[in-house]
């Protein structure tokens, strides 16, 4: 047994390790040529020496192992996307502009990335298994769903705008409306309505999928924020990729296929790609690479928070920043409001880059809760329900993703969903 076992093993990994592998690949080419069409945002690839290009495939190949040796979890997904950003920067750091100690860099975020890995995908703890039953379960779904319509009822009071995506950057910053409907409609649609709507999917109940998908559409006017616009065609392409391939192969063809499709839609009708290589490559990879180039250079030269950024830990002490660190950076560079991971934020900004690697480890102990919590739970609904948070966690602090995205809330539906579903 154990020798028909062995070899299937074995051919699994590989196709796992040459599916990252050319993944790595097309990130390279893909943010070379995001850098060709927005040169003053990211510079082109350039090594002075073959001796860099070699260090930093060696430097990206590090982590590699650590994919192949864990199960998929909610982790993997996470720590997936954050080794394309490690990545991205470790090669971008080799021809940026910006003057700070990058060797120094780019040791840092390697140890980050790997200090954040090793807790994301192998913390497994052993709990008492707890849900509710599946009639009380639909039942809290539907209430989900009511109550969703409500938030979005609610923010419309306060602004409901029908704009374009450019138009919605400027007018965006124009609707004001209390904190606590803030914190409603950002854990609404970052956690409740994905988790509604995986969870129908996969119940096959249309209906009510349906209507969590066009929820999730309605808070666009609303919010006017690019990602919920996007969020229903990206949670049914994830829900169709889970369902269809073994999980941890769906999670690197998650990344993969769309930065194949902004790549070739640039090569093939280079006017109308130029907005797809921007709105998919560059968004979703090279901004979050980008940013971390940003934090080193400005946080080598100003003092940390401290944690600080978070309101609660300012409660307690002096803060030398009196603005969001976001507003902060684009003041400084001039690229919009430039906020960044929990690599940047919880890591860089917070306590330098030789501390950073321990500041990364606690958040990926906080990561790996979140696989003990779906630790009973089928792949594709880890994957769907995750599709959205996956995606704030790649822009915005940790801290802000638990509360104001609703990771804490996405946590608790895990913990208390039934076994399968």
């Amino acid at each position: 047994m154990n020798r028909l076992v062995r070899p299937f093993s074995l051919s699994v990994a590989s196709k796992q390790a040459a599916l990252i592998l050319a993944l790595l690949a097309l990130l390279i080419a893909s943010n070379s040529h995001v850098a060709l069409i927005f040169p003053s945002y990211i510079s082109p690839l350039h090594f002075s020496r073959l001796s860099d290009a070699v260090t930093a495939i060696a430097l990206n190949l590090c982590p590699l192992p650590l994919f192949i040796l864990a199960r998929f979890s909610f982790g993997y997904v996470v720590a997936l996307w954050m080794y394309g950003m490690i990545a991205g920067f470790i090669f971008l750091s080799y021809s940026t502009t910006l003057e700070y100690n990058h060797d120094q860099a780019r040791i840092s975020a390697l140890l980050c990335l790997i200090s954040f890995l090793v807790p994301a995908l192998f913390l497994r703890l052993k709990i008492t298994p707890f849900s509710i039953m599946p009639r009380t379960m639909d039942a809290l779904m539907i209430g989900a769903l009511i109550a969703s319509a409500a938030v979005v009822a609610a923010c419309a009071m306060y602004g409901f705008r029908l704009a374009g995506l450019l138009e919605s950057l400027a007018m965006r910053e124009e609707v004001v409306r209390p904190r606590l409907l803030n914190y409603l409609s950002g854990i609404a649609s970052g956690a409740i309505l994905p988790f509604c709507f995986a969870y129908f999917a996969l119940n096959r109940r249309w209906v009510p999928t349906a209507i969590a998908a066009i929820l999730l559409l309605s808070f666009f006017p609303v919010l006017l924020n690019k990602t919920v616009l996007m969020a229903p065609a990206w949670l049914v392409f994830l829900l169709v990729l889970y369902t269809v391939f073994n999980p941890k192969m769906a999670t690197v063809l998650s990344i993969l296929i769309p930065l194949t499709l902004g790549a070739g839609a640039y090569f093939l009708l280079p006017d109308i790609g130029r907005y797809a290589i921007g709105y998919i490559n560059f968004r979703m990879i090279a901004i979050p690479s980008l940013a971390l180039d940003h934090y080193f250079a400005f946080f080598s030269t100003h003092p940390y928070t401290n944690f600080c950024q978070i309101n609660f830990v300012r409660l307690f002490t002096d803060c030398p920043y009196t603005e969001q660190l976001g507003i902060i950076l684009k003041r400084e560079y001039d690229l919009g409001n430039f906020n960044g991971s929990l690599f940047t934020t919880e890591g860089i900004a917070s306590v330098g880059p030789v501390l950073a690697p321990i500041s990364t480890f606690v958040c990926g102990i906080i990561i790996g809760l979140g696989n003990v919590a779906s630790a009973r739970l089928s792949p594709p609904l880890i994957a769907v329900s995750s599709g959205i948070l996956v995606q704030a966690l790649m822009n915005v602090p940790l801290s802000t993703v638990l509360l104001s995205n609703g990771g804490a809330a996405l946590f608790a539906l895990w913990f208390i969903s039934h076994r399968g579903k």
